[in-house]
């Protein structure tokens, strides 16, 4: 059975894709030149930095992977991929390196995920106009941890 999507859903979705997709690689890159940079420097050895970073692009990867399954009404898959790629999980060494507050975001962001991964998966299918406004407001915070991270840390 084909599943619809609340239109202002679909909407404010497709919105933040492609707000997402415009956005600068990173935060430094958005400031007008001549600014200064006052987030918090974390300082990691250049190989750790490389998968550092390469870690945060496959959390930025699933979480676009997250709103197409949402935007496209399949709540079941999103709740999929964010168990599979965003809940908490096996560490990679990175925290000896990282400070507690941005390991506390961090954890905070992971168990948005796993938040939201149980409001999608009891939402019914097709979606209600309940489930949507639950869901996105679930995915919502899943991004708003995110954005806060990396408004506060830079790695160098």
């Amino acid at each position: 059975m084909a599943m619809s999507a609340h239109p202002a859903v679909v909407l404010a979705l497709g919105s933040l894709l492609a707000f997402a997709g415009l956005q600068p690689a990173r935060a430094a890159d958005a400031q007008p030149a001549g600014a200064t940079n006052e987030r918090t420097v974390i300082k990691m050895p250049p190989d750790m930095r490389a998968e550092f970073l390469d870690h945060m692009s496959h959390h930025m990867a699933a979480l676009n992977d997250v709103i197409t399954a949402v935007a496209s009404g399949n709540f079941q898959h999103a709740a999929q991929v964010a168990r599979d790629k965003l809940e908490v999980g096996a560490g990679k060494g990175f925290g000896r390196y990282l400070p507690i507050k941005f390991r506390e975001m961090g954890l905070a962001m992971h168990r948005a995920a796993g938040e939201f991964a149980t409001a999608a998966e009891a939402a019914s299918v097709p979606p209600s106009a309940e489930n949507w406004k639950v869901v996105s407001g679930k995915l919502g915070e899943i991004s708003a941890r995110c954005q806060a991270c990396h408004a506060t840390f830079r790695v160098e």
